[in-house]
C-alpha cells in the first residue's frame, strides 16, 4: 500500500514538474499556460493562472482576449521565488508625460463627469481643465481618453499609490508625475465598479463618487436616426418649442428619431422616441444640438 501511494506521490510530483517548464517555457514565448486554472480582474487588468505546483500572473492593457507579447508585466512563481518574464522586446515603450491642471478656485461641492463610456466613468471635483503632454504631443486629457480609454491606467501607473479608504477606494498622489500642480486621484475598488475621481492636492473624496448615479447616462447617450422604407414627407415639421424658439426639421421625421443609452452598471439598455425625450424634459434641446442633432431654430415673434 505505501508503495503504492510512494508510485502516485511520484507521477503526481512529476506531472506537476513537466506541466509547470512546458507552461514557464510558454510564457516565455508569448503563448499561454496550458495546465493550470486561469481568472481576470477587470478592474486591476490583471491575469492569473495558477497550476499544479506554480502561479503565474500577467498585465493586459484592456482585456484579457489581448495576446501575450502584448502584456506589459508578465510574473511567475514557484513557491516563494518570484521570476519576472516579461519579454523587453514587446514592452510598451516608456513614454513622457506631463499634465497641467487649471484648478477651479470657486466651484461647489458638485463632482463634474468628466469622461464616461461602456468600461470606466470619471470625474474631476473643481478642476477646470486637464492637459497631457505625452512625446511632444499637448491635448487635453479628454480627447486622449477617446482615442484610448486605457490612457487612466496608464496615468495612475507613472504616480504613487498611497492605500485604501473605507476598503474600497485606492488613492494615488502625484509622486513620481511631473506635473503643472499636483493633484490626487481616487479609483472604486469594487466589483464592477472602477470610476476614477480627479481632485486638486487639499480635496477630500466625494462621499457618493462609488455610487451608480442615472444622470450620468445623459453623458454617453447616442442619437439613431431610423432610416424608413417608405417616402418621407418633404413638408417640413415643429417637432419641439419652447418659450423663446420654435424647433423644425425640413422634411417629417422626428417619428424615426430616437435617443439611445448602453447598458452601464445598473441601468439597462434604453431607446426612447426623440419627443419623448424632450417634452419629458429628460434631455435639453441644447444637450442633443451638442451631440450633433440638426435642425432649424426658429424666434418665436412677439
Amino acid at each position: 500500500m505505501l508503495k503504492v501511494i510512494r508510485n502516485i506521490l511520484i507521477l503526481i510530483t512529476l506531472l506537476g514538474l513537466s506541466t509547470l517548464i512546458i507552461d514557464f517555457k510558454r510564457l516565455k514565448d508569448n503563448k499561454s499556460p496550458i495546465f493550470n486554472i486561469t481568472s481576470y480582474n477587470e478592474i486591476k487588468h490583471i491575469q492569473n493562472y495558477r497550476g499544479l505546483f506554480y502561479q503565474a500572473s500577467r498585465k493586459t492593457k484592456v482585456s484579457d482576449k489581448e495576446p501575450i507579447k502584448d502584456s506589459s508585466e508578465i510574473y511567475f512563481y514557484i513557491l516563494t521565488k518570484k521570476i519576472n518574464i516579461t519579454n523587453k522586446k514587446n514592452s510598451i515603450k516608456e513614454e513622457s508625460m506631463i499634465v497641467e491642471l487649471e484648478n477651479n478656485i470657486s466651484c461647489n461641492d458638485n463632482s463634474i463627469l468628466y469622461y464616461a463610456d461602456l468600461d470606466i466613468k470619471i470625474y474631476t471635483y473643481c478642476i477646470n481643465k486637464i492637459d497631457i503632454t505625452m512625446n511632444n504631443k499637448k491635448d487635453s486629457l479628454l480627447n486622449f481618453l477617446k482615442k484610448d480609454n486605457n490612457l487612466i491606467n496608464t496615468l495612475l501607473d507613472k504616480i504613487s499609490y498611497t492605500g485604501l479608504i473605507n476598503s474600497t477606494t485606492e488613492i494615488y498622489k502625484t509622486v513620481n508625475l511631473e506635473s503643472e500642480s499636483n493633484f490626487k486621484v481616487f479609483k472604486c475598488n469594487q466589483e464592477g465598479i472602477n470610476d476614477v475621481y480627479i481632485t486638486p492636492k487639499n480635496a477630500n473624496i466625494q462621499s457618493d463618487f462609488c455610487t451608480y448615479k442615472d444622470d450620468d447616462l445623459k453623458f454617453i447617450f447616442e442619437i439613431e436616426e431610423i432610416t424608413s422604407t417608405e417616402e418621407q414627407s418633404k413638408q417640413e415639421e415643429v417637432f419641439y418649442e419652447d418659450e423663446n424658439y420654435i424647433y423644425k426639421f425640413n422634411e417629417q421625421k422626428s417619428e424615426n428619431i430616437y435617443i439611445t443609452t448602453p447598458k452601464v452598471r445598473l441601468s439597462e439598455e434604453k431607446r426612447i422616441p426623440l419627443k419623448e425625450v424632450l417634452y419629458e424634459k429628460i434631455l435639453t434641446i441644447d444637450d442633443l444640438e451638442k451631440k450633433g442633432l440638426k435642425f432649424e431654430k426658429i424666434p418665436k415673434t412677439q
